[in-house]
C-alpha cells in the first residue's frame, strides 16, 4: 500500500524502484493499493503511483468510503489482456454492476473541476485532526509511542499495556463507545490504529471517552 495502511508511510522513489527491481528479477506482479493517494498530510503533491513503472503492475484506487466505487488500472504490457479478463470475471461473479447513480456521482467527483476540491477537503480534515490526536498522545508518553503519519487519516500507535490488542479494542469499545482497529488485524500486537479525520469537537469527545475507559482499566 502506498501510502501505507495503517502507518501512513509514503514510499520514496528509491524504495519504489527497489520494489520494481525485485519484482522484475523473478517476474512477479505488483498489486499496488493506492487508495490513500491524495490524502497527504505533509506534502501538496500526490504520492507517486506504481502505474507505468513496470508492466506487471495492478494499481487500485477507490471511493469506497463514499460511493462503494473502486477501480483497477493495469499497465498495458505483457499478459495484459489475460489479466484484465480474469479480473472482470471475478468482478462479474460478485457484482453484476454498480448502480447508475453511483457511477454518475463517481465520474463527477473524479472530474478535473471537482476532484481537487474533494482532495483539499480530505486534507483539511486530516491536517486539522492530527494535532488533536497528537496532543492527546503526547500527554501520555508513558503509555503511547507513535510515528506521525505522512498521509491518510489513520495513525498506528504502540501502547504500553499488558493486554492483547483485540481484547483492548473490545474493552475500549464497550467502555467508550468508540471503535479502533487492533494491531492483531495487521499481525502486530500491542498496537492500535486510530482514525483522526474528523472535526475537532468530535475527536476531543472521542479521546475523552477513550481516556476514561483506559483509566477504568488501570
Amino acid at each position: 500500500m502506498n501510502p501505507n495502511n495503517p502507518t501512513g508511510k509514503i514510499l520514496t522513489s528509491d524504495e519504489m524502484d527497489a520494489i520494481v527491481n525485485a519484482a522484475d528479477k523473478v517476474g512477479a506482479w505488483i498489486l499496488a493499493d493506492e487508495v490513500y493517494r491524495g490524502a497527504e498530510r505533509e506534502q501538496e503533491e500526490e504520492t507517486e503511483s506504481f502505474f507505468g513503472k513496470y508492466d506487471k503492475v495492478i494499481a487500485i484506487g477507490s471511493m469506497s468510503k463514499a460511493l462503494r466505487i473502486t477501480w483497477i488500472t493495469h499497465w498495458l504490457g505483457r499478459s495484459a489482456t489475460r489479466t484484465v479478463d480474469s479480473i472482470w470475471r471475478r468482478h462479474e461473479y460478485t457484482t453484476i454492476a454498480a448502480t447508475m447513480l453511483s457511477n454518475h456521482l463517481a465520474a463527477y467527483a473524479l472530474s478535473p473541476e471537482v476532484r481537487p476540491r474533494l482532495i483539499n477537503r480530505a486534507r483539511n480534515y486530516i491536517r486539522n485532526g492530527f494535532p488533536v490526536l497528537q496532543g492527546w498522545l503526547d500527554s501520555q508518553k508513558e503509555l503511547f509511542t507513535y510515528t506521525p503519519p505522512q498521509a491518510s487519516a489513520v495513525s498506528f500507535i504502540k501502547y504500553n499495556l499488558e493486554i492483547n490488542s483485540t481484547e483492548l479494542m473490545l474493552k475500549l469499545k464497550k467502555g467508550s463507545k468508540c471503535f479502533h482497529r487492533p494491531g492483531d488485524s495487521f499481525g502486530m500486537d500491542k498496537h492500535i490504529r486510530i482514525a483522526f479525520g474528523q472535526e475537532k469537537e468530535v475527536l476531543e469527545e472521542a479521546f475523552r471517552r477513550i481516556q476514561r475507559a483506559l483509566e477504568s482499566l488501570s
